[in-house]
């Protein structure tokens, strides 16, 4: 059963990691994913076929080309299908029938939307910050029923307004010394999502996630100044740093959570 939900998680991650491609493309241009109904070329304009939008498949069969006008096709759709599969495939098996596991797979979706778009745009829409909470909301609220974990889910609410909060009052103390905000309001509305899920996880886990995040920014940081591919001055986009934190929290919740107990002598 294990290796069979694993399987069909993989399998709904690579069609939605397709479908991830689609507001990850259209809505930094102000688009939506309603319209147009079917994807096509951005060279040609040709819509694109049923056949040649199987995740993976297609786009290795085309060798990274449209059929059409033999355009180049970025291989940033391959890695967002591949990426998302891979995810939702180490969410299910670490998770398994986990009543909380619908919560799961909606926020790794979106943090890997979130991600992509952040990475080449700098910005993460309202159109997914704004509706994510009101998704998530509902999937917390039916775990906390199946297991009786009300106080969790007054805890998640609770960490749903104290994480962005904490992000504000940080990114405004930095203004105040440097004159501009020190973590975008895209960053601080996604967090609002992730304080709701990895709060309900528990407080701890909340510890881990800002240890991850930050680590993981400042080693990145480290390695693009060492590479000369940014100044100190640099804006370098805080949403991949906050998914990496989550995706170590979901992913790897109770080692990580024994690692920084030690680190804390508790």
């Amino acid at each position: 059963m294990e290796a069979f939900l694993v399987v069909v998680a993989t399998l709904v991650g690579l069609v939605l990691g397709s479908f991830a491609n689609v507001p990850i493309h259209r809505w930094p241009a102000g688009g939506t994913v309603s319209e147009p109904k079917r994807s096509s070329c951005p060279s040609c304009g040709t819509q694109i076929r049923a056949v040649d939008n199987i995740p993976v498949v297609s786009w290795i069969l085309l060798k990274g080309r449209c059929r059409e006008c033999d355009a180049p096709i970025s291989s940033r759709y391959l890695v967002v299908e591949v990426i998302t599969g891979a995810l939702f495939g180490a969410v299910a098996w670490v998770w398994g029938l986990d009543p909380l596991l619908p919560a799961l797979l909606v926020l790794t979706w979106s943090l890997v939307v979130a991600t992509a778009i952040d990475l080449e745009h700098r910005i993460i829409p309202n159109r997914l910050t704004f509706r994510l909470p009101v998704v998530l909301l509902p999937l917390v609220a039916f775990a906390a029923a199946m297991d009786g974990a009300w106080p969790d889910l007054l805890r998640a609410v609770i960490a749903a307004i104290a994480v962005p909060g904490v992000m504000l009052a940080l990114s405004e103390g930095f203004r105040l010394l440097r004159g501009q905000p020190g973590i975008g309001m895209g960053d601080i509305k996604l967090a609002i999502s992730l304080g709701l899920v990895i709060g309900y996880l528990g407080g701890f886990e909340l510890v881990v996630f800002a240890y991850a995040t930050i680590i993981s920014a400042v080693v990145i940081a480290i390695v693009l100044l060492l590479l000369g591919r940014a100044k100190l001055a640099s804006r370098i986009p805080f949403g991949p740093y906050l998914a990496v934190g989550a995706m170590v929290v979901l992913l790897a919740q109770e080692p990580t959570t024994r690692f920084v107990a030690r680190l804390l002598g508790i």
